[in-house]
């Protein structure tokens, strides 16, 4: 019976709950954004003095104009955003190195390997290959892949495509001119690319040049002759297809109007 005591308070101390262990802190959970929650590819330092992926933390600006306060601290802050490119480096080392690893590692190297993709089409483009220019101008427009949204850019590759041959070069570089994207407005010149575009193929040309004869725009009368006649190609066998799905719809539904109307004189 002497040992009873002993034995109970050891039970005791067995049955009592003990603290819950602390996870272990990973080497990312000071790294990645506090918005996208992913390793950010372009790290920016904001006013609060914490680091967030450029987009994620442009995209909560643009949501809160007026009343900006930090995603963190609820505290009011300017737009004011400073690279932070040790921030980066440090991603890169303990990636590379094995530190951080996972699904955090596989969408970061996913990144670099489509950073090296759009580095070899810009070089393809600087070496004169037309479909490689069409791509940068497209990626410059809309300020994606990581090429940033300068729309002076995208006409100067347009035109460049347009130099080099390429007929969708030739047709937006014409659309780039009748709406002053990236250029001063100058009508005549863009009809001349859009309708030599048109005529050598491109079902995007074709389509703008039926739309604007049935509308009359970019300085042309309204001529339901010629607007089928293009709308028509632009749905037909052209050798060169750029129209997505939305205006191919939009060029039937045209077209129909205009086989409804009453015959042209």
């Amino acid at each position: 019976m002497a040992d009873e005591a002993p034995r109970k308070r050891l039970q005791e101390v067995e049955e009592t709950p003990q603290p819950a262990k602390r996870p272990k802190k990973s080497p990312a959970d000071d790294l990645i954004c506090p918005i996208s929650l992913e390793l950010p590819w372009d790290p920016v330092t904001a006013e609060d003095g914490r680091v967030y992926d450029r987009f994620a933390i442009e995209e909560h600006i643009k949501k809160n104009p007026g009343n900006l306060t930090s995603p963190i601290t609820r505290e009011k802050i300017g737009t004011r955003l400073f690279p932070a490119i040790q921030h980066r480096n440090t991603i890169d080392t303990l990636v590379e190195s094995g530190v951080i690893d996972g699904d955090l590692a596989d969408k970061w190297n996913e990144k670099v390997e489509h950073k090296k993709e759009m580095e070899e089409l810009l070089k393809m483009a600087e070496a004169g290959d037309g479909e490689a220019m069409c791509q940068v101008a497209r990626n410059h427009s809309n300020g994606v892949d990581g090429f940033k949204q300068d729309k002076k850019l995208a006409f100067h590759w347009y035109k460049r495509a347009q130099v080099a041959g390429n007929i969708m070069g030739k047709a937006l570089l014409g659309w780039y001119y009748l709406n002053g994207r990236g250029v001063a407005k100058q009508q005549s010149l863009g009809l001349f690319h859009l309708t030599d575009a048109a005529s050598q193929g491109s079902n995007f040309a074709a389509y703008e040049l039926g739309m604007a004869f049935a509308t009359g725009t970019y300085g042309l009368h309204m001529d339901k002759t010629e607007a089928i006649r293009w709308l028509e190609k632009s749905l037909g066998n052209c050798p060169h297809k750029h129209l997505c799905a939305a205006e191919r719809n939009k060029a039937q539904q045209k077209l129909d109007e205009l086989k409804a109307l009453a015959p042209a004189s």
